[in-house]
């Protein structure tokens, strides 16, 4: 397996798309598909903020995706974030999450910041056990959700 940015494999964007869609769609209310596609496609970067990976196996199959990004949470002034980390259920537990966060801190060490941000709502131990603080527990858009840090 190997990580690689999103830029590198634009034929991948839609999945992407979808997949993102699908998962945190809810978390922002009205967002059609259709915006979701032109957000991915502002993550077609690798030498600024946003940037978009994705994770194949040595097949060149798609198996999971993980975004640097400027700004998660509306109304915080906390940055870059890391966001967007999803592996298909039939993928996970293999080491593809932890392989893209990883690539994901990287990048934002690359372009000069010193710590990085998330949040999840159903991930805590897998940042924790790479490393992440809890800095906070809220509610945000109708979930509970951990906003994380990390010294890079």
């Amino acid at each position: 397996m190997r990580v690689v940015p999103l830029v590198e494999r634009p034929d991948l964007a839609e999945q992407v798309s979808v997949w993102g869609f699908d998962e945190w769609g809810h978390l922002n209310p009205g967002q059609t598909l259709e915006q979701r596609r032109a957000q991915i496609q502002g993550k077609m970067n690798v030498d600024r903020v946003p940037i978009a990976f994705v994770a194949l196996r040595d097949d060149d199959g798609i198996v999971g995706t993980a975004s640097l990004i400027f700004d998660d949470l509306d109304g915080d002034p906390r940055n870059p974030w890391l966001a967007s980390v999803y592996v298909p259920p039939e993928h996970r537990k293999k080491g593809i999450a932890s392989a893209l966060v990883r690539k994901v801190e990287d990048a934002a060490r690359r372009l000069g910041y010193d710590r990085l941000y998330l949040f999840t709502s159903t991930a805590p131990s897998l940042y924790a056990g790479l490393g992440w603080r809890t800095l906070e527990q809220r509610d945000y858009r109708g979930e509970h959700i951990q906003v994380m840090d990390k010294a890079l």
